[in-house]
């Protein structure tokens, strides 16, 4: 299945969409884990200040006496449940002092650290609540002991504060970063058709030329498409120069053949000549001119071209049916036309001409009372930028055998020698269709009624 590639402008946007996404999200990313890393950090640091608070109120020389006071400078460690605790354990993990926020609720002993080092941890209350805890060690000496005593102060901060304050940046982070990449796309939008209006009005104007409302690209346009636009009225150019200059010469040649054709004939008649003999030169110069007909009717075949002018084809057929009825009037035949929905003809006008006025004065030839044409445009397929065009020719005649309904299309074959004509307008009907346009011929024929169907491709 063939798929159908995209527009220049979505390939872009596609393009550059997906890199802003990938520069935003990795942006985003780096942002959020420094932002994190910040948080961490302000946390501990808070936990610091808490330790060296309580170093600074700690009164451990007397065992007896308080190792702290009731009134603390931060009112929370004496509201239990309050999200922040403390506690100080002595060498033998004895708990020396708890805060008052602690009651009914356990924290895990920290590991025992080295004197003077700070440890963090984040452990689970009794009560399942996750913790940020840091413990510090140190060494107090006391009157009348030799040695000093080894204690370890643990302050803990609930860890939800710190998952609120994440989740809150977050939302602001991918709310500000999802408007932001939404008005960089809607920019990137904008100065892309900005950009890319030369390439569109290009188009535009060869849509023009394909509809005949201009001969060439008359727009002033960026130096990087003046090369495309200047070969594209040099190839108009050129194509419609070539086509005269052909037509000229098949014209000029048919002149000179006639002539000498003529004198042949003519010499024949006063030659003298008589019995097979004659028969043979006549009919040896009756193939010579059949086939110089025959060839200069098929090179004349101009065939689809990109930048075909739309031709009304309705008017055509009218013409070519009021001099068939011109021709034929002696046999009262009745020629008819149809047109359906304005059909339009991307070719040129001989093509048309030569294959219409073939198959009708084919069927006038053959028909007992009555000749119809018709013709109508075929839907659009998909990806199709001009319908097909459809004639058809239906005559009364006596009709054809299934069997030589394809025979006829081959040049110089005539069903009946009593009938006038060469035997080649079929075959030229065929290298047009076939040949000039892809198209197709179907004949369709039984006694009373012979049906011939040619369809003209565009695209």
């Amino acid at each position: 299945m063939t798929v159908m590639p995209r527009s220049l402008n979505a390939r872009v946007l596609s393009a550059a969409g997906a890199m802003l996404v990938v520069f935003l999200g990795v942006a985003g990313f780096a942002i959020d884990h420094v932002f994190r890393e910040t948080a961490m950090a302000s946390v501990q640091d808070r936990l610091k200040a808490q330790i060296f608070m309580l170093l600074s109120l700690a009164n451990l020389d007397e065992p007896a006496v308080h190792p702290l006071p009731d009134a603390l400078p931060n009112p929370s460690l004496a509201v239990p449940d309050s999200g922040q605790y403390a506690q100080i354990f002595s060498a033998a993990g004895d708990p020396v002092w708890r805060s008052r926020s602690m009651l009914g609720l356990g924290v895990q002993q920290p590991p025992t650290t080295k004197v003077g080092q700070f440890s963090f941890q984040a452990p689970i209350s009794s009560a399942a609540e996750p913790l940020f805890c840091l413990s510090y060690a140190v060494e107090w000496e006391t009157r009348g002991r030799a040695e000093p005593t080894t204690y370890e102060f643990q302050v803990c901060e609930a860890r939800k504060a710190y998952d609120l304050q994440i989740q809150r940046f977050r939302r602001s982070l991918w709310g500000w970063f999802g408007g932001l990449a939404a008005l960089m796309l809607l920019v990137q939008t904008l100065i892309l058709r900005w950009g890319l209006r030369p390439l569109r009005q290009v188009a535009v104007e060869v849509r023009a030329i394909e509809a005949g409302r201009q001969s060439e690209i008359t727009g002033v346009y960026p130096r990087e498409l003046r090369a495309l636009t200047r070969n594209l009225n040099a190839l108009i150019t050129a194509r419609d120069f070539h086509v005269q200059r052909y037509r000229n010469a098949l014209g000029d040649l048919a002149h000179s053949l006639k002539t000498p054709l003529a004198v042949i004939r003519s010499q024949l008649e006063g030659a003298g000549l008589e019995g097979e003999a004659r028969k043979t030169v006549q009919d040896q110069v009756a193939q010579i001119d059949d086939t110089v007909r025959y060839q200069l009717q098929r090179a004349a075949t101009v065939g689809r071209h990109a930048f075909a002018p739309p031709l009304e084809a309705s008017p055509v057929l009218e013409r070519i049916a009021g001099s068939l009825r011109k021709v034929y009037h002696a046999r009262a035949l009745n020629i008819t036309t149809t047109a359906e929905a304005d059909p339009l003809f991307y070719g040129d006008q001989g093509d048309l001409m030569e294959v219409v006025g073939n198959l009708a004065d084919n069927a006038c030839k053959w028909a007992r009372s009555a000749v119809a044409i018709a013709v109508r445009p075929l839907p659009r397929r998909p990806g199709q930028n001009r319908p097909a065009l459809q004639v058809s020719v239906h005559d009364d005649g006596p009709g054809m055998p299934p069997a030589l309904a394809s025979e006829v299309l081959r040049r110089g074959l005539r069903l009946d020698e009593s009938a006038e004509g060469q035997g080649i307008g079929l075959s030229v009907v065929r290298d047009v269709v076939e040949g000039g346009y892809g198209g197709t011929i179907r004949i369709d024929s039984a006694p009373g009624n012979t049906h011939i169907t040619v369809v003209f491709e565009f695209d």
